[in-house]
């Protein structure tokens, strides 16, 4: 089957090649994935320019296609501000008839699209527009209400199939009369296999590791630090983050009071490495107040490293923390309920590590590619006329 593949801005920053977002991540490494079952796959996305670079995870085999990107991105690509807002009509349009030429030229048995809500409009104005392949959506989230309510249903009516990873973002598309296949992927880094020392037989290590930020909860971790660092001076409590355009503060200023404070920023240097970091970790906090991806990566890589996450019990994050078995789940926002959580877990190291192993074998089992596999070529199967046959 020829699948061409449309994922938007792929191309990153000059220097962060391994550094790559989720919802680039996980399409990517289905499209390798697939190609080795015997599917021949492309990668459709945006130009970019020579200030940019397509992701060390890509596939180098993998043809690539170029199209326009309609979306005002505002500083978000060059970690200066947040998303922008809209889109540009013309580019809108010179986007479309790209992307149909493409689609025409490569003759395409389907185009699948992954994204977020305003992606599967764009998968839904390509059918309305013509395309003549079928059009199948991922979808990592779902955003309602949507404004324009009458149109963007018309869209989303026209995409033959939409396929999501959790039963949260399912239930979301359910309330709103839309049909949603759930369709669980494997991880994208497997933090064991990369990492090339040795494991600690005494883990005495929590880790906060994501952008220093309010909306993933890094003044919680900060919080939960300042609390317990003085009380666990055998612990050391450490933050691993990327540049980040709004960072909170206080994180270098804690650091300085507590000897056990450590604070290690990408790209790290002195032979240090996230693999190294996580795998040595006792405890990994990702105490989010929102979800970028369902569901959210770090959260799952953490778990399938084999250490146990405390994490807020936030959108499909319950999907991937098994409470008190693999992990903690406090609720959101909550710097009392985190702090007493990892008082729990430094209180008894064994436990703790007792739940790092439970994590590994269960993310093994539930999150896995060749499931993923069969379950995305059963629906390609069902949209593709003839293929069946």
């Amino acid at each position: 089957m020829r699948i061409g593949n449309y994922i938007s801005v792929v191309a990153g920053e000059l220097g962060f090649e391994q550094n790559v977002s989720g919802h680039i991540q996980v399409p990517l490494e289905g499209m390798r994935r697939l190609k080795e079952a015997g599917h021949e796959v492309h990668l459709v996305t945006n130009e970019y320019g020579r200030d940019r670079s397509l992701p060390a995870c890509l596939d180098q085999s993998i043809p690539v296609h170029l199209v326009s990107d309609s979306r005002n991105r505002g500083g978000i690509l060059t970690r200066a501000s947040d998303q922008g807002r809209g889109v540009r009509l013309l580019a809108l349009r010179r986007q479309v008839r790209q992307l149909k030429r493409i689609c025409n030229e490569q003759q395409f048995d389907l185009l699948h699209l992954h994204g977020y809500n305003r992606t599967a409009h764009l998968g839904g104005g390509l059918r309305l527009m013509g395309l003549s392949c079928p059009v199948v959506c991922t979808v990592f989230a779902g955003v309602f209400p949507e404004r324009c309510s009458l149109l963007t249903r018309r869209l989303w009516k026209r995409v033959d199939a939409l396929v999501t990873a959790t039963r949260f973002v399912q239930e979301a598309y359910e309330v709103e009369g839309l049909h949603v296949k759930q369709v669980r992927h494997g991880l994208i880094r497997d933090l064991q296999s990369e990492f090339k020392g040795e494991r600690s037989s005494s883990r005495r290590r929590v880790l906060f590791w994501r952008d220093p930020s309010i909306e993933n909860g890094a003044d919680l971790a900060l919080a939960a630090y300042g609390e317990l660092a003085p009380r666990y001076p055998g612990f050391d409590f450490d933050f691993a983050i990327r540049p980040y355009w709004d960072p909170i503060p206080g994180i270098d200023e804690l650091a300085a009071e507590h000897e056990n404070v450590h604070v290690y920023r990408f790209p790290y240097s002195d032979g240090v490495t996230l693999p190294g970091l996580v795998m040595n970790s006792l405890c990994v906090l990702q105490p989010m107040r929102r979800l970028t991806i369902n569901p959210q990566l770090v959260i799952a890589e953490s778990l399938a490293a084999g250490v146990a996450t405390i994490a807020s019990d936030l959108g499909s994050t319950g999907e991937l923390v098994q409470e008190g078995v693999t992990g903690r789940l406090v609720p959101v926002g909550d710097a009392a309920a985190l702090t007493e959580a990892l008082d729990t877990l430094l209180a008894d190291p064994g436990a703790a590590e007792a739940m790092g192993r439970a994590a590994s074998e269960d993310m093994a089992a539930r999150w896995n590619w060749d499931n993923y596999i069969n379950d995305v070529t059963t629906i390609y199967t069902n949209v593709v006329p003839g293929s069946a046959a």
